[in-house]
C-alpha cells in the first residue's frame, strides 16, 4: 500500500525540523570535522528533506540546506593574538654572511673555538606560516602569522588540512602544545589546481604560494577544503611542559605525536657540513616538488638560544641562506619614473615581457641614477634581469656585445615628472669641506606632490599602521583622485562629510538589489573599520606617519622611551634641549639620521600640524604598554664601558632589557649606573663622578643582574 502524503501542516513542521538537523550536521562535519551520524544517515536527512519540497514547493525556504554544499561560510577572520611573538628570520646572501652570523653569536655567546655547535638545517618552504594550538592534545586554534603579535584565525580552515592532525597523542602532549610550521600547495597539486580553475573558467593562480594563502583565506572552509594544502612543522611557540634541551628533541617529538614534519630536515656541526647540504638541497630545488627560496639553519641547543633572545624582528639564533635568484634576458624598451611617498624619484625599466621563475616579468627596478651611471644602461639595451622571492624584478646587468648604435641614455631628471616640483639631492653635511649629497633625487614638494601624497596615505593605512580595511591600493587613488581624501586627517571625517550626501560612486543607482541614491554596504563597512580603528598603539602610530629612515622596530623603541605622543612631540617640537636629544640619540638602534628625520618632521611648517589635527579628529593613541618586570634594574639606564669577562658585551644589554632595564649609549646625568669592564674610559669615569652617576665595577653588576 502506498504511503500517503503528510497534510500541509505536517509537512512545514517536519521540514522545519529536518533543516535543523540538516544544518546542525553541516556545521559538526565541515566545521567542526566531529560527525554524529554517518554518511548514510545524513544522506537519508537530505532525501527526506528534498522529498517534502517536491511535494510542497510553497514551503521550500529560500536558505534551504538542500540548496547549498556544506556549512554556511564563515563572515571574517577574527584577531588571534600571539602570545609567543611570530617573527620574522634574518637572511644570508652567501657563505661569507652565515660565517659572519657564527662568529656573532661565538662572541655573543663567549665560546671558544673548541667549543662544539650544533646546527639543524631544513629548506626553507615558500608558503603561508601559520600555528596550531592544542590544548589537552585537541586541536583548538589554527592562526596566520599576521604581524607577529596577530594573526587571523583561520581555524576551520586549517581543519580542513588533512596532514594535520586533530587530535594529538594526550598521554605525550602537554596541556598546551603550540607547532609552528609552513603551509603550502606542491608542483603537482598547483598544476592541478589551476587545471581545474581555467576549466571552471575561474582566474588561475600566479604561483604556488599565492594559492595556499588565497586558499588558507577563504571565508567558507568548503572551499579550503576544496584546494591541496599540506603542512609542514618546523617549531614552537607555547609549551606547557618542556624538559627538552635540543630542537633535534622537539623535532623527534613532533614526529612521535604525528605532525607532519619535513624529510630534508637534518643536523650538522660546522660551516662546511652546511655548504654542502646547501649545495645538496639547491641542486635538487627543481625536483624536491615544492617551491623552496633558501635553507634556514638554527642553533639546536635551546639553552644558547635562551641566552641569545631575539631583536624585534627576528631570533638571534637562526638564519636564512638565500638561493641564488632566478635571472633572464631581456631588452629595456623604456624608463619611467616612480615618485615615492618620501619624495624618492625611482626610475623603473619597462621590458620586453620575460618569464623568471614561473612569473612574468616586464617591469624591473633601476634603484637610483647612481646605479644606471655606473652600469651604464642605456634605453634599448639587452640586460640581465633577476628576480629573487616577492622582491620586485632588478637589472643587475647590461650585455654591452648586443648594444645597438641607436641606444639612448637615460637622463637624470632636474622636475618632479608629477607635480613639475624641483628635483634634486640632498645634502647630507653642511659642515663638511667637501659637499656630501645623498644618492638618491627627491620631488621638493611633499603632500603637495599628488604621488607622494598617495603613497603616504596608502603607507599611513598599511598593516603596519593603521590598518583599515577597505582602503587598499585602489580605494586611495580613486578617493584622492576625486578629493575625498587629500591627507590622512581626511580619512576619519568621512563618515561626518559624506554619510549624508555621499558621491556617486558610494551610490547603488540600479542593479538586482534595487537600491537607489543608497550607501554600499562597503561604504558602512569602511566607516565601522575607520572608527574601530580609531584607537591606535603608539609604536603604530609614529611608524604611519611615514618619517624618512624610522621603520616600524625604530618606532617600537621610539614609543618605549617616550611612553606617550604628548611626551614625544615635547621634546620635538622647537623647544628641544641638547640633553633631552642627546638622551634620545643615547638609545641603542636610534642614529643621527632618525634624530634628524624627526626634529624635521615636528619642526617643519607642512608636517608638524599633522599630528595634532589627527588627534583632534578623534584618535586615540594609547599610551605605550611597558611590561613592568620586578627586578632591581627596572626602568634603570645603564652605560657600560670596557671589556666584561662573564659575558659578552651584547648579551649583557639583552640581559639588562629583559629585566627591564635601558642600555644608553653614552653617559647623562638621567643614567643610573655606570657598569666599568676591563680597560674602561676614564673620561666616562670622571663624568659620572661629576654628575654622580653610581659607578660599580662587573663583580659588582653581576650580584645585581644575576638576581
Amino acid at each position: 500500500m502506498k504511503k500517503a502524503k503528510p497534510l500541509e501542516k505536517e509537512a512545514k513542521v517536519k521540514l522545519a525540523n529536518l533543516y535543523e538537523k540538516i544544518n546542525l550536521h553541516n556545521k559538526k562535519y565541515y566545521q567542526d570535522n566531529n560527525p554524529s551520524i554517518t554518511d548514510s544517515e545524513y544522506d537519508d536527512l537530505f532525501r527526506e528533506a528534498s522529498q517534502l519540497e517536491k511535494d510542497f514547493p510553497n514551503l521550500k525556504d529560500k536558505d534551504s540546506p538542500t540548496e547549498k554544499v556544506g556549512a554556511e561560510p564563515l563572515e571574517g577572520f577574527q584577531k588571534i593574538k600571539h602570545e609567543v611573538p611570530m617573527l620574522s628570520i634574518q637572511n644570508a646572501k652567501n657563505i661569507d654572511e652565515v660565517n659572519n652570523w657564527l662568529e656573532s653569536l661565538k662572541s655573543f655567546l663567549l665560546l671558544n673555538e673548541k667549543e662544539r655547535i650544533e646546527f639543524i638545517a631544513e629548506p626553507k618552504i615558500d608558503g603561508l606560516s601559520a600555528t596550531l594550538i592544542y590544548k589537552s592534545g585537541e586541536l583548538i586554534v589554527g592562526a596566520t602569522r599576521g604581524d607577529g603579535n596577530f594573526g587571523e584565525d583561520v581555524t576551520e580552515n586549517i581543519k580542513t588540512i588533512v596532514e594535520i592532525p586533530k587530535s594529538i597523542d594526550k598521554k605525550l602532549a602537554p596541556d598546551i602544545l603550540e607547532v609552528r610550521g609552513e603551509v603550502y600547495i606542491t608542483h603537482n597539486d598547483f598544476e592541478k589546481l589551476n587545471e581545474k580553475q581555467n576549466d571552471l573558467g575561474k582566474d588561475v593562480f600566479k604561483n604556488p604560494r599565492n594559492a595556499a594563502a588565497g586558499s588558507l583565506k577563504q571565508l567558507d572552509p568548503n572551499e579550503t577544503a576544496k584546494r591541496p594544502l599540506k603542512f609542514f612543522a618546523y617549531s614552537w611557540g607555547q609549551m606547557s611542559y618542556n624538559k627538552l634541551s635540543l630542537h633535534s628533541d622537539i623535532v623527534s617529538y613532533f614526529n612521535d605525536l604525528d605532525l607532519p614534519i619535513n624529510p630534508e630536515y637534518s643536523m650538522h656541526n660546522s660551516v662546511d657540513s652546511l655548504e654542502k647540504y646547501y649545495n645538496k638541497i639547491l641542486n635538487k630545488r627543481a625536483n624536491i616538488g615544492y617551491d623552496i627560496d633558501g635553507i634556514v639553519y638554527k642553533l639546536n641547543r635551546l639553552d644558547w638560544r635562551e641566552r641569545l633572545q631575539s631583536t624585534g624582528h627576528h631570533p638571534r639564533w637562526a638564519i636564512a641562506h638565500k638561493f641564488p635568484a632566478e635571472r633572464a634576458v631581456s631588452k629595456i624598451i623604456d624608463v619611467e619614473i616612480q615618485v615615492g611617498r618620501t619624495g624618492v624619484l625611482t626610475p623603473v625599466a619597462r621590458l620586453k615581457p620575460v618569464t623568471i621563475g614561473g612569473a612574468v616579468v616586464s617591469n624591473a627596478s633601476l634603484h637610483n641614477y647612481e646605479d644606471i651611471e655606473k652600469k651604464d644602461i642605456h634605453i634599448g639595451d639587452s640586460v640581465w634581469v633577476q628576480r629573487a622571492g616577492d622582491v620586485i624584478p632588478q637589472v643587475i646587468e647590461v650585455i654591452k656585445s648586443k648594444r645597438k648604435d641607436n641606444s639612448g641614455k637615460i637622463k637624470i631628471p632636474t622636475r618632479c615628472p608629477v607635480c613639475g616640483s624641483k628635483a634634486e639631492k640632498e645634502l647630507l653635511n653642511e659642515q663638511s669641506e667637501q659637499p656630501n649629497y645623498e644618492k638618491y633625487i627627491r620631488c621638493t614638494s611633499g603632500f603637495s606632490c599628488p604621488s607622494q601624497a598617495k603613497e603616504k596615505l596608502k603607507h599611513f593605512v598599511s598593516k603596519d599602521a593603521f590598518d583599515i580595511d577597505g582602503l587598499g591600493e585602489k580605494q586611495i587613488n580613486e578617493y584622492f583622485d576625486i578629493g575625498l581624501i587629500k591627507d590622512p586627517v581626511d580619512i576619519f571625517y568621512l563618515e561626518r562629510r559624506y554619510k549624508d550626501n555621499p558621491p556617486k560612486i558610494w551610490l547603488y543607482t540600479s542593479g538586482s538589489q534595487g537600491k537607489i541614491n543608497t550607501l554600499k554596504d562597503s561604504v558602512n563597512k569602511l566607516f565601522k573599520a575607520i572608527n574601530d580603528k580609531k584607537e591606535i598603539d603608539f609604536d603604530k602610530f609614529i611608524y604611519s606617519l611615514g618619517i624618512r629612515h624610522l621603520g616600524s622596530s625604530t618606532a617600537d623603541i621610539l614609543a618605549n622611551h617616550f611612553v606617550s605622543i604628548e611626551n614625544m612631540i615635547k621634546v620635538f617640537s622647537s623647544n628641544f634641549t641638547l640633553e633631552e636629544l642627546e638622551e634620545v640619540a643615547s638609545l641603542d638602534g636610534i642614529g643621527g639620521k632618525v634624530i634628524n628625520s624627526l626634529k624635521n618632521f615636528f619642526t617643519n611648517k607642512e608636517s608638524k600640524q599633522l599630528v595634532p589635527s589627527i588627534l583632534d579628529s578623534g584618535v586615540l593613541v594609547k599610551k605605550y604598554n611597558k611590561v613592568k618586570i620586578d627586578s632591581k634594574i627596572s626602568g634603570k639606564k645603564i652605560v657600560i664601558t670596557g671589556t666584561l669577562s662573564q659575558m659578552s658585551r651584547a648579551e649583557a644589554k639583552v640581559r639588562i632589557e629583559s629585566l627591564g632595564g635601558k642600555v644608553l649609549s653614552s653617559l647623562s646625568k638621567k643614567a643610573d649606573y655606570l657598569i666599568l669592564g676591563d680597560k674602561p674610559t676614564n673620561s666616562k669615569i670622571e663624568k659620572a663622578k661629576l654628575l654622580g652617576v653610581k659607578t660599580l665595577n662587573e663583580n659588582g653588576w653581576n650580584k645585581i643582574l644575576l638576581k
